[in-house]
């Protein structure tokens, strides 16, 4: 260690200015510190040098200095931590507050969560209830329509049997059964139809309606209880002509609109037809209609020669007459023909057609003042009235865009369309009611208008020399007994079979009202009716009809074809004449040999067939059957058909012409009907062109058959119609009709050949039909005969014109093809574009049309389903990769969904695709589609009715296909959705347990199904019957009361009170009794005001009215009303009038139910003298009203009166039916309990046996040909090879 004095003093620096230090070593300082303490003490160190002393005292110091800091820094740092600590509680404090703050938070996140939650699902459930309303709404929109048009129909078809009846009655050859009609100088009874159906009809009338209802002991007819006074009272009895074909109306599937604009409102017309004119076609052929505008301009009228003046007069008369409305745009200047035209389409009838007239105010800036015609025509329209009047338009685009407004409004109502629009898209309906409706048979409607307007075309010849004696050949083979072969009528053509196949018919529908008769007539082998499938399906729809509970119709071929001689032997027993089946041209039918080969087997006893074919075309097979060879004309009937054809149309041959004509008239081609036909028509229309006959004459005779013939009036037509400007039109027009299917409508034709126009066609046409060589068929041209075809063929198309044809057959591809567009296909489309397509043998191309899945639906559901099968073996698929090809189809669309392809509409494809497959027999195909549509159902609604139509196809899917248990789960789940939406007593769940009960019967449970098919017989009875129905009318009441419904407006007037009466009556027909009742109160109210209350029409809304209250139950408030217009009547009618007498019968009813036997008894008195008076004492409508008046005595309790009543009723009933008639039983029963309740037991004993023997007579006679005809029917169903029931 060192000294003292080696210590530097601090600071001191040394020679190099550093400050040096003696280091201290370590251990002496750490003894000096145990030491400290000691130094408190006052204790010293023993041997403690001056260095140590020096050393303790510096430490100290040193030591204090840090004892100051390390209390300072103590203190500090206590101060801190007291700081930190009270921060910390503080934080602790902050921490626990927003803690609390926290969860309070959260718990009103979590709240708001949940509330939200819950908005969004009701939000979501409030959508799928919208979602749901507006389908159901537009379901049952739709199947209200659906029921609306099919109960107007019904209505309709009774009401006209009912009038055809009484008509036939009133011509009748027995005096004491005609009907007096009311004199139409003393009243007018139009609109009172109650007076029409509420009366009861003349037992007379009642013996040839034939009911079809089995007329047992537990139905009986008793004439008293026919009182109801809206439904006729022929109990059950269905005549056999109320739905056949021929009182169908043939209405014209062209809607031709004529549109008249002078040349200075040219911008009107180019407008209307730039921008509206396709729409409005397209809104027609929608609906399986023709629009066609027809505007003749007048440009050059003063240029024109008198000739031609008289050609355009003639032309603008005959298309006004055609037209079905009417449309004028008219400024302040006529043209030559303006007056003319508003005189025939208006002024000399108004009201007979739809007329819009459009007049533009005179103040528009291009028009130049109105001429006083213009101005008189004007007023002329506002004067008539009845029509649709835009005054004062100011631009040309708006006059355009009104007339389109307003004649679109008159086209849906003339096609039976709502008045709103669907932003200008198809309605959904037509592929939504395939899955979902409950119609059971697929009705062809063009197909059935078709053979209606060839059956229509046949009647208007008058060439039917000689047939009477083939008239009565067809008579007897008919009447034969015994089950007899077909009947073949044979002959050349041209010789008359249609004709007189035509005119047979018509004379068995007059003469012989209890026979059902089915025909078909064959156009060309091309056409749609040469389908033989497809006859055989419009004829099995026929035959539905008369079955109460028809099934579906199946979409196989096969099936078809083996069903219809079952469904043919089971009608035939309902009809005492039995089915006639004509058809024409059979040979022309396709595959006509393999798909008639029932025709070779026995035919059912009732059912006669009747068919012609050519003489050269009669297959090996037939040349057994009895045949009416129809030979041509002798030449005494070639006189006389000549003498008749120049005596109709008022056209002379002097004796040397008519001697040349006979003398030419030998060989058998020149001596048919047909040749002498055209022959004179060609020699009538040269005598009106003044041209030398003996020349014309000579030109004709050259030709020695029909078909040469043909080729000169072709040639004749050219030279006469035909000029520089249109050279060669006449050619392209036949070649387009040689290309196509089945003839051509005149819009097509007029956008095929855009140089056509109104001046040279409508002549021409007029000539084309005149001359035999055109017709129309359901709004389409087509050739008259099968000569003029191959006249045609060989002038137009063979040798140089062969490129001409084809180039005319690209033509007509590409404007088919062009009209192939989703949702907006047509029937036209499907008839010609693949039967196009398969002409060219182009199969990737048929492929892909057929494939379009609208093409599918409308074949499908016009039932042209073996077509479509053709159409896809053609094209090389077989019917397993035709399935998976529209399975395909449909999965493509409901990928790209949107537009069209809206989801029902997707699950409507599969369902439809899976019936499709399951009548086809394709089970393993057909449940993929079908479970594919229930999925898609269910995703927007499980409880909806369409899934449990889902259900219960799959249920009949599989039980056809024997998974019973399977079936029957599916069919409890549609029974528990039907059961839920629409009740357990709804027809759908009749259906439903009506299958599920078929399904137990075929495992054997009959313990399980013999209560379920009392359960359904139960509800079929609570439930309305169902009524026959005649499907492919159209929607004639519908249209009628929305047009009456567009006229319910205005002033009140008589006019205005007649149609909302009649509008009254429309209602009640479709049971809508409170709208009844509200257009019947405001008719009588108007009538009231604007009549007087003493007026007949008053009479007849009094007892409109009282009628509907009647039928209600409401018998206090309908006796007042009938009493009025019983007042009424007897003031303003003829004591015996039919009303009065109707209104006496009513009233009394009415007196009978309220027990008011006194008041009942003198007008049930006055009813039996108005009933002697009107039809004599021994007709059996007095003996009707006598059986009232005695029932009405033994309710009395004066049976002493009654019974003279009662016996002679029976005598003028068995005087008019015999002794064995079922009137005559109702009356002996009647009697019986008269003789009883006198206490004469054994008179009255044998009065019932007498009157139970002739019920079970009548019972069996008819059950026995029912029990023989149900026979097959359940044979098919029960057999090896049973079908299940279609579940539709």
């Amino acid at each position: 260690m060192g000294t003292g004095s080696s210590f530097s003093v601090r600071g001191e620096a040394g020679d190099t200015g550093v400050v040096t230090r003696i280091p201290i070593e370590v251990k002496p300082r750490r003894t000096l510190l145990p030491s400290v303490g000691s130094l408190t003490l006052g204790r010293k160190g023993k041997g403690a040098s001056m260095r140590s002393a020096l050393s303790v005292e510096l430490e100290n110091t040193e030591l204090d200095r840090i004892r100051r800091d390390f209390e300072t820094y103590k203190y500090s740092k206590q101060t801190e931590v007291a700081d930190l600590a009270k921060k910390e509680k503080k934080l602790e404090s902050e921490n626990r507050r927003l803690r609390a703050e926290l969860q309070a938070l959260q718990k009103t996140c979590n709240k708001l969560r949940v509330e939200r939650d819950l908005a969004c699902d009701s939000e979501y459930q409030a959508m799928v209830r919208a979602n749901i309303f507006e389908q159901d709404r537009n379901k049952v929109q739709h199947n209200f329509k659906i029921f609306r048009e099919t109960k107007e129909s019904e209505i309709r078809d009774l009401l006209k049997s009912r009038r055809d009846l009484e008509v036939t009655l009133q011509n009748s050859n027995l005096p004491h059964i005609s009907l007096k009609s009311p004199s139409p100088a003393n009243v007018d009874t139009n609109g009172d139809w109650w007076t029409t159906v509420e009366s009861e009809p003349s037992l007379g009338s009642t013996t040839q309606l034939q009911s079809l209802h089995a007329r047992g002991p537990d139905n009986p007819y008793n004439p008293v209880d026919n009182e109801s006074l809206f439904v006729n009272s022929y109990n059950g009895g269905i005549s056999p002509s109320m739905l056949t074909p021929f009182y169908q109306e043939v209405t014209s599937r062209v809607i031709t609109v004529y549109l008249s604009a002078p040349s200075n409102m040219q911008a009107e017309v180019d407008i209307f037809k730039m921008e509206y004119e396709a729409k409005l076609k397209q809104l027609c052929e929608m609906e399986g209609r023709f629009f066609l505008l027809v505007h003749l301009r007048t440009d050059n009228c003063k240029e024109m020669t008198d000739d031609e003046l008289v050609v355009q007069h003639e032309v603008r008369q005959r298309q006004l007459q055609q037209a079905t409305m009417f449309l004028a745009f008219l400024g302040g200047h006529t043209d030559r023909f303006t007056a003319e035209e508003y005189n025939i389409a208006h002024h000399m009838n108004p009201g007979a057609r739809p007329a819009i007239f459009c007049f533009r105010n005179p103040a528009y800036k291009n028009c130049k003042g109105n001429n006083k015609e213009a101005c008189e025509m004007k007023r002329l329209v506002h004067e008539r009235g009845r029509c649709k009047i835009i005054d004062k338009y100011d631009d040309p685009t708006q006059g355009a865009k009104e007339a389109y407004r307003e004649l679109t409004r008159l086209l849906r109502l003339e096609l039976g369309l709502p008045m709103e629009e669907k932003n200008g898209k198809m309605v959904d309906h037509e592929l939504q009611s395939i899955g979902s409706n409950d119609t059971n048979v697929t009705w062809d409607a063009y197909s059935n208008a078709e053979q209606l307007e060839i059956f229509e075309l046949a009647l208007v010849s008058t060439c039917e020399l000689g047939f009477e004696k083939h008239y009565e050949r067809l008579n007897d083979h008919v009447i034969a007994a015994g089950p007899l072969p077909p009947y073949l009528i044979c002959g050349p053509s041209g010789s008359g079979k249609s004709l007189l196949l035509a005119k047979w018919i018509s004379l068995q529908q007059k003469h012989a009202r209890s026979s059902l008769i089915l025909y078909h007539f064959v156009g060309s082998s091309k056409t749609c009716s040469a389908d033989s499938v497809n006859m055989i399906r419009r004829m099995t729809t026929q035959l539905l009809q008369y079955v109460s509970s028809p099934p579906t119709l199946t979409s196989d071929p096969a099936r078809l074809l083996e069903e219809f001689p079952r469904w043919l032997e089971r009608v035939s027993t309902k009809f005492p004449g039995g089915i006639i089946l004509v058809i024409d041209s059979m040979e022309q039918l396709q595959n006509a040999e393999s798909n008639m080969q029932w025709l070779l087997d026995p035919l059912p006893v009732d059912v006669r067939v009747i068919v012609s074919v050519s003489a050269d075309a009669r297959p090996q097979a037939w040349r057994s059957w009895p045949t009416l060879h129809l030979e041509p004309l002798t030449p005494k009937h070639v006189k006389e058909l000549v003498r008749a054809e120049c005596n109709i149309k008022n056209f002379s041959l002097s004796s040397e012409q008519q001697s040349r004509l006979l003398s030419h008239c030998r060989m058998p081609s020149t001596r048919l009907p047909l040749y002498i036909m055209v022959l004179i028509d060609e020699l009538i229309h040269f005598n009106q062109t003044m041209m030398d006959l003996d020349q014309k004459l000579e030109a004709c005779l050259k030709y020695a058959d029909t078909i040469e013939l043909y080729r000169h009036v072709l040639e004749t037509l050219e030279i006469e119609h035909e000029g520089v400007s249109n050279r060669g039109l006449l050619k392209r027009i036949m070649q387009i009709m040689c290309c196509s299917r089945n003839g051509i409508a005149e819009s097509e034709l007029f956008h095929l050949i855009p140089e056509l126009t109104w001046i040279f066609w409508s002549p021409l046409l007029y000539d084309l039909i005149n001359r035999h060589v055109l017709n129309y068929r359901a709004g389409l041209i087509s050739f008259a005969h099968e000569q003029v075809m191959e006249a045609v063929q060989i002038r137009y198309c063979m040798g140089v014109h062969e490129k001409e044809l084809s180039s005319a057959n690209q033509l007509l591809l590409d404007y088919f093809s062009n009209s192939l567009r989703p949702g907006y296909v047509t029937g036209r489309v499907v008839d010609e574009l693949p039967w196009l397509i398969l002409q060219t043998d182009d199969m990737a191309k048929l492929k892909t049309c057929i494939s379009d899945l609208f093409v599918f639906q409308l074949l499908y559901s016009r039932g042209r389903c073996g077509e479509l099968i053709g159409y896809w073996q053609s094209a090389g698929y077989d019917k397993t990769a035709m399935a998976t090809e529209y399975f395909n189809a449909i999965k493509k669309a409901e990928e790209k969904l949107g537009g069209v392809y809206t989801l029902p509409r997707i699950a409507d494809m599969y369902e439809m695709l899976g019936i499709f497959l399951k009548d086809l027999g394709l089970l393993n195909q057909a449940v993929v589609p079908l479970n594919r549509a229930l999925e898609v159902r269910e995703s927007i609604d499980p409880d909806h009715p369409s899934v449990a139509q889902c259900f219960y196809l799959l249920g009949g899917l599989h039980g056809q296909w024997g998974k019973f248990a399977t079936a029957e789960a599916y069919f409890k789940q549609a029974l528990d959705i039907n059961g839920n939406a629409f009740g357990n007593e709804h027809e759908s769940v009749v259906k439903v347990l009506e299958s599920l009960a078929f399904l137990y019967r075929k495992q054997n449970k009959h313990d399980q199904a013999e209560p379920l098919q009392k359960h359904v017989a139960a509800l079929k009875r609570k439930i309305q019957p169902p009524q026959l129905t005649t499907h492919g009318n159209g929607s004639i009441l519908q249209k009628r009361a929305l047009q009456l419904e567009e006229l319910a407006t205005g002033p009140d007037t008589p006019e205005l009170a007649k149609t909302l009466n009649e509008l009254g009556v429309l209602y009640y027909l479709q049971n809508k009794q409170s709208t009844s009742e509200t257009y019947f109160k405001r008719s009588l109210a108007m009538r009231e005001a604007t009549l007087g209350s003493e007026h007949q029409d008053v009479a007849q809304s009094l007892n409109n009215l009282a009628s509907l209250y009647n039928d209600r139950k409401e018998l206090n408030v309908a006796e007042p009303l009938f009493e009025r217009a019983l007042k009424i009547r007897q003031k303003t009618l003829p004591k015996e009038h039919p009303s009065i007498a109707a209104t006496i019968k009513n009233l009394a009813t009415l007196y009978r139910k309220q027990g008011k036997f006194e008041l009942a008894k003198p007008l049930y008195e006055q009813y039996v003298d108005i009933r002697e008076n009107t039809f004599g004492e021994k007709h059996p409508s007095v003996a009707t009203a006598l059986v009232n008046l005695g029932v009405l005595h033994c309710q009395q309790g004066t049976h002493h009166e009654a019974l003279p009543l009662y016996e002679r009723a029976l005598k003028i009933y068995e005087d008019a039916f015999g002794q064995h008639h079922p009137q005559v039983a109702e009356t002996l029963r009647n009697l019986a309990v008269l003789r009883y309740e006198q206490g004469e037991y054994q008179n009255a004993a044998q009065l019932y046996k007498r009157a139970t023997e002739i019920k079970d007579l009548d019972a069996m006679s008819f059950t026995s040909k029912s029990i023989s005809g149900s026979s097959v029917a359940r044979n098919s169903v029960a057999g090896q090879g049973a079908y299940f029931p279609d579940p539709r």
